[in-house]
């Protein structure tokens, strides 16, 4: 039996092994007192965060195809989506970019709306913001997307020690912000932020990864680039 654990608003905590999130409710398999198994639903309401295992078919994402990546992740968003952990917004951003990738900006644009929806008033709707701002991007809007990502950054670099949620978060808007700069051949600057990323919101091992990539290959085609 998986050791997910969920934390309630009461302070109770319940573990046992997370299967499915079905109309506002999770449920939960735990063993019983005489070894049996039951599974039990929670109100997600009621539940404060969830402390979970990625399913192991995430470990397949990593160099997928956007169309392998959408084959992976619409099942498990489907089973999963509205649970409060951080492996179920980061992978419902991963489908949007695998979405926005194949040509399908409106099925990207749905998704980051339904991350405003289920999580409300929480860090993860800055990964949905970071991610429409990434629709702006592919159609040259970057003032615009500069516009929506400056706040979040402002409020990141005011964040010397993010916690983990809050350097996931943060690491989406600040690629955005970069890959804008980028765009507006402020290079210095667009350096400056991979690199925050990669040092300081690090959290999201994929993110980090992107930001140490983009990094890397404007150094690359500017050799005299440094940080200011």
């Amino acid at each position: 039996m998986a050791d997910d654990q969920l934390k309630k608003k009461d302070g109770k905590v319940i573990t046992g092994q997370v299967t499915k999130v079905v109309k506002g409710q999770v449920f939960v398999t735990s063993v019983t007192a005489n070894g049996g198994t039951a599974t039990v639903p929670y109100y997600l309401s009621d539940i404060q965060s969830v402390a979970m295992t990625p399913p192991a078919d995430m470990d397949k994402l990593k160099g997928a195809t956007p169309a392998a990546v959408i084959s992976i992740l619409e099942p498990l968003i489907q089973q999963f989506q509205g649970l409060p952990a951080d492996w179920v917004a980061d992978a419902m951003a991963q489908l949007a970019d695998a979405y926005a990738a194949s040509g399908k900006e409106d099925k990207a644009n749905d998704i980051y709306n339904q991350i405003n929806q289920l999580y409300p008033g929480s860090l993860y709707q800055i990964i949905a913001q970071a991610g429409k701002a990434k629709l702006d991007l592919l159609h040259g809007k970057t003032a615009e997307a500069i516009a929506a990502m400056q706040p979040l950054v402002d409020k990141a670099n005011q964040t010397l020690a993010p916690s983990p949620a809050e350097g996931r978060s943060y690491a989406s808007a600040l690629l955005v912000y970069g890959q804008a700069l980028e765009a507006q051949k402020k290079l210095a600057q667009a350096l400056e932020t991979y690199l925050t990323v990669k040092t300081v919101f690090y959290q999201n091992p994929i993110l980090a990864q992107q930001a140490d990539q983009l990094a890397a290959k404007l150094r690359q085609q500017n050799p005299e680039l440094g940080v200011d």
